[in-house]
């Protein structure tokens, strides 16, 4: 006699091969103009790419050139870039994510981290 457990994946089960696809990261974004979502996390796929929460975050608040920035996560390292085009998953990223995204250091001099060009 089968059970309910029977008819697979479309019962909330998960297989082996969409493992992956049913995981989810918790993602927030600081930026110079902002923060997106304004409070919290959004729950997206691991399987995303980086950069679909990125576009949310210019859209949302109001940011129209992005060319020469960058994506970074503080870990157990210190600060390290992401790979917008991968996924969270292919960043090796999981649980509570805080990017920080912002134009690159560069030009060396005493400047300091784009973090603290923010205005509060």
């Amino acid at each position: 006699m089968g059970t309910k457990n029977d008819m697979g994946p479309d019962l909330g089960e998960t297989s082996e091969s969409d493992h992956g696809k049913k995981e989810f990261v918790e993602v927030s974004v600081s930026t110079t103009a902002g923060f997106y979502p304004d409070e919290g996390f959004d729950r997206v796929k691991a399987d995303e790419t980086v950069n679909r929460q990125l576009e949310k975050a210019a859209k949302k608040l109001n940011i129209r050139n992005t060319a020469g920035w960058v994506a970074t996560v503080n870990g157990p390292t210190g600060k390290r870039a992401l790979d917008p085009n991968s996924s969270y998953a292919e960043n090796n990223l999981s649980g509570e994510i805080e990017i920080d995204w912002g134009p690159s250091e560069g030009g060396g001099g005493s400047a300091g981290s784009w973090a603290n060009w923010v205005i509060v």
